[in-house]
């Protein structure tokens, strides 16, 4: 199971940012509830308007925000709150064993990720999602750790 492999990703007392995944997005319903049970603090993006993320520490209370995508509910912090981060998990529509991510398109995670080091960044797909034929441009920040789950 992916959520399970997600934590095996984690140590005791960790600060995590992660996705909330909609739709069949990898993850499912239950990712963010179990990451929140099993670390000490966990970021959930907030996708502002200029192509930033914003990042709000998870409660368990969410409202509806752009494009859809639930956010948490609390103050928002930029994304230098993720050098506090000891694991990322990031979403991809797809990902080449390389760890080159594809994303939907406007860059605000390539943009968040940017100048990070140390922190361990791990992107989660489905079987059909890993693939060789991913595009990279120079301004991409890779994953280096792929989990793959079943079909969606």
């Amino acid at each position: 199971m992916l959520i399970d492999a997600a934590l095996a990703q984690l140590a005791p007392r960790s600060t995590v940012a992660a996705y909330y995944p909609v739709g069949s997005e990898p993850g499912g319903p239950d990712f963010v509830p179990a990451l929140a049970a099993a670390v000490d603090r966990l970021y959930l993006p907030i996708s502002l308007s200029d192509g930033q993320l914003a990042w709000t520490a998870y409660t368990g209370e969410m409202a509806p925000g752009a494009y859809g995508i639930p956010e948490p509910v609390g103050p928002r912090l930029d994304s230098s709150v993720l050098r506090e981060c000891d694991v990322i998990f990031v979403p991809a529509l797809a990902i080449s064993p390389d760890g080159v991510r594809l994303g939907k398109g406007a860059g605000y995670y390539d943009r968040a990720l940017a100048n990070l080091s140390g922190v361990r960044l791990v992107g989660m797909v489905y079987e059909h999602e890993l693939r060789d034929d991913v595009p990279g441009d120079p301004h991409d920040v890779p994953v280096n750790k792929i989990l793959v789950g079943g079909t969606e």
